[in-house]
């Protein structure tokens, strides 16, 4: 009997034992998945940024000057700043710093490119954008009038628009005699060319000049194309559009100023 006692006692301890040694093993586990996971997520990847006190206009070629590096997450990069496609492979879609020289001075701005952003590559073109593009494929002649939209043609005056240019003018008639009655007064020596100049009458006059014009572009102060900047907007997210209109330095770029 007591044989049996202390066969349990030692099984008791074993099992005991045991535990313990689980328990430290799913311990130990833990903490090194948590290390695994902490180290992961302070992981970063360094990628191209505009400078805090840099903007970059369309069709502006992106230099040394304009760009910083920037440590970014490396979990929050796999999930923005990069493409998956279907059979796998992935692609950055942010310039990664170890990239720049493919950039710098050899790529373009798309679009207007805000301070303190990252360079994403499809913010980039390879070649420079012709301005005002529309010139290379118009027919007829180019006309370029300087007029204030919302004093001559009402509230806005958009590329697509149609319309008639007239000429208007003011002109002075004389009621001056005919050849018989100049002759007949010659005859009668009451000839009198300061009553002729009196009788002048100041109208207005209209002409059509031109018919049925296309207007192709509006120029702000600085020349720069309204059109292209317009484009330049609408091709930007909701979030980079709301972004555009609150930076000064895009609004002051828009008005020319």
């Amino acid at each position: 009997m007591a044989l049996k006692v202390k066969a349990n006692n030692a099984s008791r301890s074993r099992n005991r034992l045991i535990g313990i040694v689980l328990a430290a093993c799913v311990i130990v586990f833990i903490c090194i998945m948590t290390a695994i996971s902490s180290a992961e997520t302070k992981k970063t990847i360094t990628v191209v940024r505009l400078k805090p006190d840099v903007s970059i206009s369309a069709n502006a070629l992106i230099t040394d000057d304009n760009i910083e590096a920037y440590d970014m997450y490396y979990k929050e990069f796999q999930q923005y700043g990069t493409m998956q496609f279907s059979d796998g492979s992935k692609r950055s879609t942010i310039v990664r710093w170890q990239d720049k020289d493919l950039v710098i001075g050899k790529r373009y701005a798309a679009y207007y490119l805000r301070p303190g952003t990252v360079l994403f590559w499809d913010s980039t073109v390879r070649d420079q954008t012709r301005k005002n593009s529309y010139l290379y494929n118009m027919s007829g002649e180019l006309l370029n009038i300087h007029m204030t939209p919302t004093n001559e043609f009402g509230d806005m005056v958009v590329p697509g628009d149609t319309l008639n240019i007239r000429a208007v003018y003011s002109a002075t008639l004389y009621n001056l005699p005919t050849e018989v009655e100049y002759r007949l007064n010659s005859q009668a020596g009451s000839i009198s060319t300061a009553g002729t100049s009196q009788m002048g009458v100041t109208v207005t006059k209209s002409e059509l000049l031109f018919s049925e014009v296309t207007i192709l572009d509006m120029l702000n102060g600085n020349g720069s194309s309204i059109f292209d900047l317009y484009y330049e907007y609408i091709a930007a997210t909701k979030q980079e559009q709301q972004a555009m209109l609150e930076d000064d330095g895009f609004l002051a770029h828009v008005r020319g100023s």
